[in-house]
């Protein structure tokens, strides 16, 4: 039982059937206490009379004449138990009845020792059972008693129209009591129903606030001032719940913000959160939250998170993940949360291990592609120097090779300080150009070098394609690709430049006719000093910049550079170049403020 009324409404129940199980013996009582005073009084009564007669056959006869407003019977005996007179006993067995016999009976034994006695007893002269009330009195200084007798049948009426009648007002009574405390539980409750009402909205989930709770009582009423504490409690926890959810949405906003990975795990090593940062470095699903980490990583996860937990200080490990295109760098770092766990954070270094690796890379393919030459260069010089009576034909051939190594280091240092240079391009030295002129004129310079390659300029329409941008990089990167596609070339070089609209990038695809490039090789074929063909590059005396610096003019451009390429067919490298540089360099500002 669940509501207030219904349990004042079972007690009350109870209580009626309490009343009425203990009503049966008080009743009986009663009627056996009210009869045997009455009885008792009437014996008083009867004794005053009695004693003012002179004798004992003077009692008997003044009894014998007060019979008819007697009780139903009556009795008197003498000290020794002998009977005097009964006012039945002659009458109903006649002859074999004679005075001063001898009678035995609990109430009279009772009445001798005590002054009075009670008992039930069964009649067989009467047939009946009779109730007894003895009485003992001093006659002439010498104890009698008398005896007192009614039908039980009486009795049992009286007891049964009593207990019916006072059951019945009982009851009556109790159940008039029980309808008007319902009723004022009721209207008292009525306010407590209100609330509850107003309340269970918010109780069943249909609510996401809890609602103000109104009341149509006395302002000065208890309940109104719980309904006013109640909302104003309400108002409090809507203002806290407000403060700690933006609050938490902030934190939540900045650790999803954050390049570092972070997982937050309790006692057992359950996962509490994790951003989306951290889930990406670990490949785990939204749905880890809440469960522990999967064995299937890597072990030093674990055994950093157990270190921290029970030595409750900062831990620090480094991993790494294999990974299909490259692996991945992690430095993990272990905070304890003061008994409650733990917090993981994950910085990605493989910036900086790639970056390193490219710088050990570059520097030994510099030192590589610049030592070449001066080997070649130091042992031509010591031939010369060491035979000055060479024939002229060696001698010419000789310092022919001197000449073409120095132009290749030329070429190369001309490179790496035109890499350098592009990595610190200043905007002063963009400005308006025509797109259709810059390719025509890499045209004509690749055609002046190498006239037999057939170059073709399609541009998509009548427009001259203006573009804001460094003209002699841009050239310089069309014009690496020119020549890289003249140079891969098999047979007679065809060559077609596309110019096109493809908003908001105005792209450059030059198609050759070349040896191509397979696709597993695609990938690095920008990286500095890397070279598809190493005998055929080192025949043309390619240095394998050519590419990384066409890659960075266009980054710097804000643009980008695609390949794509099918062996024995040729290739196709596309340019995407932004409209409007400046305004692309502008929200790139504002992007990063």
């Amino acid at each position: 039982m669940r509501s207030f009324r219904q349990k004042v409404f079972v007690s009350y129940i109870l209580l009626l059937l309490l009343f009425l199980g203990l009503m049966f013996p008080f009743v009986t009582n009663s009627v056996q206490q009210i009869v045997f005073r009455s009885m008792n009084d009437c014996a008083d009564e009867l004794i005053q009379e009695l004693i003012v007669a002179k004798n004992a056959e003077e009692m008997v006869e003044n009894l014998k004449e007060r019979r008819s407003l007697l009780f139903y019977r009556v009795g008197i005996l003498d000290s020794q138990r002998r009977l005097l007179y009964d006012s039945h006993t002659k009458r109903l067995l006649g002859t074999p009845f004679f005075p001063l016999q001898f009678v035995t009976h609990p109430e009279i034994e009772d009445a001798l020792q005590y002054g009075s006695g009670y008992a039930e007893e069964y009649s067989h002269l009467l047939g009946q059972k009779l109730i007894y009330v003895a009485k003992r009195f001093f006659f002439h200084d010498e104890p009698y008693v008398i005896r007192l007798a009614f039908p039980y049948q009486y009795i049992h009426d009286l007891r049964y129209g009593f207990t019916f009648g006072f059951l019945f007002f009982g009851s009556l009574l109790l159940f008039l009591f029980s309808g008007i405390a319902v009723i004022v539980l009721n209207h008292f409750s009525s306010p407590i129903r209100d609330i509850i009402r107003a309340i269970r909205n918010y109780k069943e989930g249909n609510l996401g606030t809890l609602p103000d709770i109104h009341l149509k009582t006395d302002p000065q009423d208890e309940f109104t001032h719980l309904a006013n504490t109640v909302n104003s409690l309400s108002k409090r926890v809507r203002s806290e719940i407000q403060l700690v959810t933006r609050e938490r949405n902030e934190k939540e906003a900045i650790l999803e913000s954050l390049s570092e990975g972070v997982i937050a795990v309790d006692q057992e090593f359950r996962v509490s959160y994790a951003n989306k940062t951290a889930l990406a470095f670990l490949d785990l699903p939204r749905t880890i939250v809440g469960k522990q980490l999967p064995e299937s990583l890597h072990p030093k996860y674990q055994r950093l998170l157990q270190r921290c937990t029970t030595t409750q200080a900062l831990a620090t490990d480094e991993i790494e993940i294999k990974r299909p295109a490259r692996n991945l760098y992690l430095n993990l770092i272990a905070t304890p949360q003061h008994g409650e766990g733990a917090l993981l954070v994950l910085h990605d270094t493989s910036t900086h291990h790639h970056i390193t690796e490219m710088r050990k890379a570059f520097i030994a393919n510099a030192s590589h592609e610049l030592k070449t030459p001066i080997t070649v260069i130091r042992g031509f010089a010591e031939t010369l120097h060491e035979n000055s009576e060479l024939p002229q034909e060696t001698i010419q051939e000789v310092t022919q090779r001197i000449v073409d190594n120095c132009r290749r280091m030329t070429s190369i240092i001309k490179n790496l300080l035109t890499i350098a240079d592009i990595e610190n391009l200043p905007s002063f030295r963009v400005s308006p150009y025509s797109l259709v002129d810059l390719v025509h004129n890499c045209a004509k310079t690749t055609q002046a070098v190498w006239p037999h390659a057939s170059i073709s300029v399609v541009p998509a329409g009548d427009d001259p394609f203006e573009v804001e941008v460094d003209g002699s990089l841009i050239e310089i990167a069309i014009s690496n690709l020119l020549d890289n596609a003249v140079k891969y070339a098999e047979n007679a070089p065809e060559i077609t430049v596309h110019l096109a609209h493809s908003t908001p990038w105005i792209t450059i695809a030059i198609s050759d006719n070349g040896i191509g490039i397979a696709e597993e090789e695609l990938e690095n074929i920008f990286q500095r000093f890397y070279r598809v063909n190493k005998t055929r590059s080192s025949k043309l005396g390619s240095s394998g910049l050519g590419l990384s610096i066409v890659e960075t003019i266009v980054q710097k451009h804000l643009g980008r550079v695609e390949v794509s390429s099918t062996l024995g067919k040729g290739s196709t490298f596309t340019i995407y170049l932004p409209h409007r540089l400046s305004e692309a360099l502008q929200k790139l500002e504002e992007t990063s403020q």
